[in-house]
């Protein structure tokens, strides 16, 4: 039965649906008539954290019973397959009789020949990759970067918080750099300051929904942050989750296939980065800012962050931060070079480890040695390259 089916994989879902997507299915369970409107708006206003959300909300449609669950479980395989994929909701018997008082037809299918077939399909997979490709498939192995204008970039500085201590002179800088080279490259631009947290997760979703012709989507945050997220200007944290998730393709149908491009200057902890030496004639060192992560459940993105997990990015009043100015820096050069994304932020990964500078610690009052080393990671899929019109 449906309901049984969502109380086995009720602590997976719980941790594993995000908020966007906890809002769509209520919605559609609102639109289905599985829960009113007050319970909806009970379920919302009563669970801050996205996990009892969906705690009560899967508890709520589970004691309405078999065909409300049911139809739970049909709106999450449309808004999120991936995790509906995850918790093995896949797997559940598909020939559940409409009533329970009918019996099932047959035997329930087994999972063994369900494997099967996926690693004959897998295999087939695997042969066709030994044929030499074609002219059109070469075609296809770089983003279309075609189109008038090239998509849209959305900006969204936060320079001036609640807290006057936490002010962030020179984002203006960082805005003005990414607006002037992304407009050089064919985007439209569209630049939002000083936003809350809940302004943020509400803007993402807003251009989540929207019409995207462009071939490309890009955003770009500038704020502080920590490991978890980056903070709205009252200095709630708004997580990075709620950025990205958003675009994804059952979320944003009109990006599937389409590079979706985040950019995001903002500390990810306090700590501070040692420097090392090299000498003017060593090597390449291996294990450096060319290591790279990729994120199974999401294609077509790339993060760009301007410093690794648990570390403090750097900005300078009147210049702009490290991070953001070699990116407008070296995004123009590539463009004119033709050189990818990859290619890129190589060279900002390269440019903005050798910076140094003295830094005063709030705490100590001391001075330190200031060193930041950017990350990127990714699950793109064939070469980005910013074409200039």
């Amino acid at each position: 039965m449906a309901d049984e089916d969502l109380k086995r994989v009720r602590i997976q879902l719980k941790e594993s649906l995000t908020e966007p997507v906890i809002k769509q299915l209520l919605d559609d369970l609102k639109d289905e008539k599985v829960l009113g409107e007050e319970e909806v708006e009970s379920i919302l206003q009563q669970n801050l954290q996205r996990a009892d959300q969906a705690r009560c909300m899967i508890d709520s449609v589970t004691k309405k019973g078999h065909n409300a669950s049911r139809i739970l479980i049909d709106k999450l395989q449309k808004r999120d397959n991936i995790v509906y994929d995850k918790v093995g909701l896949h797997k559940r018997q598909t020939q559940h009789a409409p009533d329970s008082r009918m019996p099932a037809v047959g035997p329930p299918p087994e999972d063994e020949p369900m494997n099967k077939r996926v690693e004959e399909n897998v295999s087939s997979s695997s042969r066709q990759e030994n044929f030499s490709p074609s002219p059109l498939q070469h075609e296809k192995e770089e983003y279309a970067m075609s189109s008038e204008p090239r998509g849209v970039c959305v900006i969204i500085s936060n320079e001036n918080f609640t807290d006057a201590k936490l002010n962030r002179p020179g984002s203006r800088k960082d805005a003005d750099a990414l607006e002037d080279v992304f407009r050089f490259l064919g985007f439209e631009v569209e630049v939002h300051k000083d936003l809350s947290a809940e302004k943020m997760k509400k803007l993402m979703l807003k251009y989540s929904k929207q019409q995207h012709d462009g071939d490309c989507w890009v955003c770009c945050v500038l704020s502080h942050g920590n490991s978890e997220g980056v903070l709205g200007c009252e200095g709630n944290l708004c997580p990075t989750e709620d950025i990205f998730s958003p675009f994804n393709g059952k979320n944003c149908p009109s990006l599937l296939n389409k590079p979706k491009i985040f950019f995001i200057q903002a500390c990810r902890g306090s700590k501070k980065q040692e420097k090392c030496e090299v000498s003017d004639d060593s090597g390449p060192t291996p294990n450096t800012s060319k290591k790279f992560y990729t994120i199974p459940e999401d294609s077509d993105f790339l993060f760009a962050r301007s410093t690794v997990d648990g570390y403090r990015a750097y900005r300078c009043d009147n210049e702009g931060s490290w991070f953001i100015q070699s990116l407008c820096k070296h995004l123009r050069v590539g463009s004119e070079g033709g050189d990818d994304i990859l290619t890129v932020l190589t060279r900002v990964n390269d440019e903005v480890s050798k910076k140094e500078g003295k830094v005063k610690d709030k705490q100590t009052g001391e001075y330190y040695d200031a060193k930041a080393t950017p990350i990127a990671s990714f699950t793109l899929r064939k070469k980005l390259i910013f074409r200039k019109p």
